[in-house]
């Protein structure tokens, strides 16, 4: 009799820790895993040697004829993130971005870029730095700081999934922006 009631008490303190463990590993894999961080904005003239550096940017050959021969008309606004996976168990993959740009921005923009610059899957507890590029034309008479003024209005969704062992639990997603310098 006595062995009986230590064999279901070891079944008993056996079930209730793989129970426990089962539900920390649920809520580890299904709380957010990515914290985004919106680090910097660059604006600075487009430099290009020539018209084949152009290339990087996606552009239409029709577009890159109109930049190429106005150049001195166009800026380059950089967007820099930094993209941190802050689960202790599963992976954040495949980021995306998807740009919500005011309505400012929009009217100047000439050019954006459709993805991350290196988008990486972040073991966890990792971090990397990103970027996003656009091409804009801006009116003559703002200044670069103006432009960053209106730039720093833009906001970004950033989506990413969440795997463990290869087997996604799912995608998140977290919108920065307006950006503020002392993030």
């Amino acid at each position: 009799m006595r062995f009986f009631n230590i064999k279901v008490l070891t079944i008993l303190i056996l079930s209730i820790i793989l129970f426990s463990t089962l539900i920390i590993y649920y809520f580890s894999i299904n709380s957010n895993t990515i914290e985004v961080s919106w680090k910097d904005i660059k604006v600075e003239p487009l430099k290009a040697d020539y018209k084949g550096a152009l290339n990087n940017y996606g552009l239409s050959d029709t577009e890159k004829d109109e930049i190429w021969n106005n150049i001195d008309d166009y800026k380059e606004v950089r967007y820099i993130y930094e993209i941190k996976n802050t689960s202790s168990l599963a992976y954040s993959v495949h980021h995306r971005i998807q740009p919500l740009f005011s309505e400012e921005t929009k009217n100047m923009l000439t050019k954006s870029e459709n993805q991350l610059l290196f988008p990486q899957n972040l073991p966890p507890g990792e971090s990397y730095r990103t970027r996003l590029r656009i091409i804009i034309k801006p009116d003559d008479q703002l200044s670069d700081q103006e432009i960053l003024d209106i730039v720093s209005k833009d906001r970004f969704t950033i989506t990413g999934g969440r795997e463990v062992w290869v087997i996604p639990f799912g995608d998140e997603s977290i919108t920065v922006g307006p950006f503020q310098k002392n993030q």
